[in-house]
């Protein structure tokens, strides 16, 4: 079959056009296809990775309590920049609290306060922290932190417990205001707590 000038011109710039560029559009298909392949071998990995944290995770909070102190370190060590070293931290912290070892629980949840970058994590942290430094009669250090306790959802736990912490301060006056502030997001169950507070000023 033959060719009208026209097409044979077609062809000769469609040739001369592949010569010069080939080899960038080479390129540029096999970085798109390693950019693709990568993003889902990250993706795999990172899923993987996060599965493995799990079991870890699990594994440490049902090692005994003294035997499991050197792997709860290098756990959150290995994994500090991880949710997971955050929990471990959390756990740990509420074991101490169990047996009222409030100092060594101050200094697991302080570290657990820096390490979190998660909003929900940083006030479970926060809202801890301050109920444990407060039982340590650190008065103002429990209000600044409960100062970093974020969101609605904790006003009326967060309330109640800077109300308790006034009280102890003495400052009967803004602890009274704290506990009126908590009873509009209160629960049934802490309204009843609160009213009994409020009841005894």
């Amino acid at each position: 079959m033959a060719y009208t000038v026209e097409e044979e011109q077609e062809i000769n710039n469609l040739k001369a056009w592949w010569q010069d560029n080939y080899k960038s559009i080479i390129i540029t298909s096999v970085l798109t296809f390693g950019a693709v392949f990568g993003w889902r071998y990250w993706q795999d990995y990172q899923e993987k990775k996060s599965q493995a944290l799990s079991v870890q995770y699990e594994q440490l909070i049902s090692i005994d309590d003294t035997l499991g102190e050197e792997k709860f370190k290098q756990f959150v060590t290995d994994n500090s920049k991880t949710s997971y070293a955050v929990l471990a931290l959390l756990e740990r912290a509420r074991l101490n609290v169990d047996t009222k070892e409030f100092v060594q629980a101050e200094i697991l949840l302080t570290q657990a306060l820096s390490q979190s970058s998660d909003d929900l994590l940083i006030s479970i942290s926060a809202l801890r922290l301050a109920m444990v430094q407060y039982q340590l009669q650190k008065f103002d250090s429990a209000l600044s932190s409960l100062d970093k306790v974020k969101g609605k959802s904790w006003d009326s736990r967060k309330l109640l417990l800077k109300g308790d912490i006034l009280l102890a301060k003495g400052d009967n006056i803004s602890a009274k205001s704290s506990f009126e502030e908590a009873l509009s997001s209160a629960s049934p169950l802490e309204k009843s707590f609160i009213q009994m507070r409020l009841n005894n000023l």
